[in-house]
């Protein structure tokens, strides 16, 4: 009979283990939203910026135009204004699409 009785504990210990973990990481999930609400609501003009300017950024892409990248995509370094899509980057030779 102990036998039948370790067995059906066992299960009740993976079965809280698993409960456990569940309800571990929903906690945590909870605690990170709570965290960036209250982030949120300390700092509005920052996230409100960068929403308007990516906004602002689609508008202005939308007119058809290719604008010419400012920034090489491999190495960092500041374009030419001359630069167009599809060029090597003078500074580490890798082409910018």
């Amino acid at each position: 009979m102990n036998k039948n009785e370790k067995r059906h504990g066992d299960w009740k210990l993976i079965i809280g283990g698993i409960v456990l973990i569940v309800v571990l990481f929903l906690a945590i999930k909870l605690i990170f939203w709570g965290l960036g609400e209250i982030i949120r609501s300390n700092h509005p003009e920052v996230y409100q910026n960068q929403s308007t300017s990516i906004s602002q950024d689609v508008s202005s892409g939308s007119g058809g135009e290719e604008d010419a990248p400012s920034f090489c995509v491999h190495c960092g370094r500041g374009l030419p204004e001359s630069f167009e899509w599809g060029q090597f980057c003078p500074y580490c030779g890798e082409k910018v699409e």
